[in-house]
């Protein structure tokens, strides 16, 4: 056999090996995201991932609003929640901005900048409203922090956290009128769910949102 013969057989056979490399690494990765059930084409790690950042930073946001209001004797309705993106951010006075280090000295946490599943839209910012909660709180008003158009993969991940289930129950009120504008109230009408809970990830259709109470009214 000539030596371009042998040396044709080998590349043959290292073209072959590339090829096979990766159709298996092809199919592991398509394998992981069926066997963990990612319906949104999301592993159920990144989802994980992204759930312990986002309940994290409620926790860290509601632990700032209430040593606010406690240690810094602060009316609740006066704590207002301006973003380092805000215009009026770096404006004096900063004492009442939970998340100016002169004010709560929280670390404001932007939300992902890239979509999860390229068919949904997926959330950007945080909302802060004060609205009515059935059954959470008194008679006021809840301060409420909240994430409009959660992909439906870290939604069944935080509900998994926060109830042992990754059930998204489904509603018939406006999502943003309750959770971005608080012009709709939370109530067993438009949110049976939400009744006496503080936080939990909730959707009408397509919305999904996830709330998470940072002061009881």
């Amino acid at each position: 056999m000539s030596v371009r013969r042998q040396n044709g057989s080998a590349l043959i056979l290292i073209l072959i090996g590339v090829a096979l490399f990766a159709a298996l690494s092809y199919a592991v990765v398509n394998g992981l995201r069926v066997s963990d059930g990612a319906s949104s084409g999301v592993t159920r790690e990144r989802a994980d991932a992204d759930m312990s950042s986002v309940m994290d930073f409620a926790s860290a946001t509601a632990n700032g609003f209430q040593q606010m209001v406690l240690s810094d004797e602060r009316d609740p309705n006066s704590i207002v929640f301006t973003q380092p993106s805000d215009a009026g951010y770096n404006t004096a006075p900063h004492d009442f901005k939970i998340f100016h280090p002169q004010g709560g000295h929280v670390t404001y946490q932007e939300p992902w900048s890239s979509l999860d599943d390229p068919s949904e839209t997926t959330a950007t910012d945080w909302y802060f409203v004060r609205n009515a909660i059935d059954g959470v709180g008194g008679s006021g008003n809840e301060v409420i922090m909240s994430l409009v158009r959660v992909p439906q993969r870290l939604c069944e991940r935080i509900n998994y956290k926060l109830t042992g289930s990754e059930t998204i129950p489904s509603e018939t009120g406006d999502m943003d009128a309750m959770f971005a504008t608080g012009a709709s109230p939370i109530d067993s009408t438009n949110c049976a769910a939400c009744e006496g809970k503080a936080s939990l990830c909730v959707s009408n259709g397509n919305v999904r949102v996830f709330y998470y109470v940072l002061d009881r009214g």
